[in-house]
């Protein structure tokens, strides 16, 4: 039974955080008596063994950094992993990587990276539910979101501003006279992408226009059917897609089916990966450099981590003074826009 109790168990059976849990285990002067108490009679009622890991996680640097994502199979993630990398090298720290698949218990993947004696943590999963900003607000050590604007100002963050972005570039085809603009979202709920939904339909209603939402996903062999169904349907003049690889498969069903790029249909892509340029006919894109962001947002991780004295308590306090850096973007225009 000892095995299969985690330290959120006990965290929760005595109503306090992780963090709390932590501090018990490796700084009991510097919780409340009452409070320490019922968390070691929490600790022994359940048989909680915590690992060697979890004991060191407030005691000692380990110079390791924790990059939490879905996936890795996004053409971005390399590009911001290798920013990641090279900053943190310049910083003397080491990359560990945390892969969460979607079927797994939140809980578990977030107890499995604060016992792993991490000093950070870099979070790069857009796909963020209440369940797993409960788990990093109780997480003892400093986290920050990775191109994904957290929604609490308890926790720092550094991206792009997608609903800005994506309501200025709907803006400026509308300006050029389009009308029927088509916005590609993906089935799953992603921060990020519901933030560029967000900017696509508020200049849409500003102009009047009609909202035209199509969803898939980012699997090809899927998509490409959701494609041609709705091109059987209707041509709009514009479609702007929340990833570039969704844009080029979208473009390029277009083209098989004889619509002209951009003569009868402009294609817009958000990330500006190597594939835009590689497309036929090239990818206009909403561009900010992935790799900047994953430098900055080490740097970042890097300055909060810096004071290893500070108790829970005050690392706590010092992270809801953590901000959300907004790196600047551009537009790309290339082949696929007039």
């Amino acid at each position: 039974m000892s095995q299969q109790i985690k330290i959120y168990d006990v965290a929760g059976a005595a109503g306090v955080s992780l963090a709390t849990v932590s501090r018990v285990l490796n700084h009991p002067e510097k919780v409340k008596a009452e409070t320490r108490e019922r968390v070691l009679k929490i600790i022994k009622e359940k048989g909680y063994k915590p690992n060697a890991n979890a004991r060191g996680l407030a005691s000692k640097r380990s110079t390791t950094v924790a990059i939490v994502i879905p996936s890795i199979s996004r053409a971005s993630v390399a590009e911001m992993i290798e920013g990641i990398y090279d900053s943190a090298r310049k910083y003397g720290y080491t990359i560990r990587l945390f892969i969460t698949k979607d079927e797994e218990d939140p809980r578990d993947a977030w107890s499995e990276v604060i016992a792993s004696s991490v000093d950070g943590i870099l979070f790069m999963n857009d796909e963020t539910t209440d369940t797993t900003y409960r788990e990093i607000a109780h997480t003892p050590v400093p986290v920050v979101f990775v191109n994904n604007i957290s929604s609490s100002d308890e926790f720092g963050s550094i991206s792009i501003d997608y609903e800005e972005c994506a309501y200025q570039i709907t803006k400026e085809m509308i300006k050029r006279g389009n009308k029927k603009i088509l916005f590609i979202d993906t089935i799953h709920k992603y921060s990020a992408n519901e933030l560029k939904a967000a900017g696509y339909e508020r200049a849409m209603k500003e102009a009047g226009l009609e909202i035209d939402i199509l969803y898939s996903t980012g699997n090809i062999n899927i998509n490409q059917n959701d494609f041609k169904t709705y091109l059987n349907k209707k041509v709009p003049e514009v479609a702007l897609a929340v990833r570039d690889s969704m844009a080029i498969s979208f473009m390029n069903v277009a083209t098989k089916k004889g619509i002209k790029v951009p003569e009868q249909l402009q294609v817009i892509g958000f990330q500006n990966t190597r594939y835009a340029v590689l497309s036929n006919p090239t990818l206009t894109c909403v561009a900010a450099s992935i790799y900047d962001i994953g430098s900055r947002a080490m740097s970042y991780l890097t300055e909060m981590m810096k004071d290893e004295q500070k108790n829970a308590e005050e690392r706590e306090s010092y992270q809801k003074k953590a901000a959300n850096i907004i790196v600047d973007y551009d537009i790309v225009w290339r082949e696929s826009t007039k």
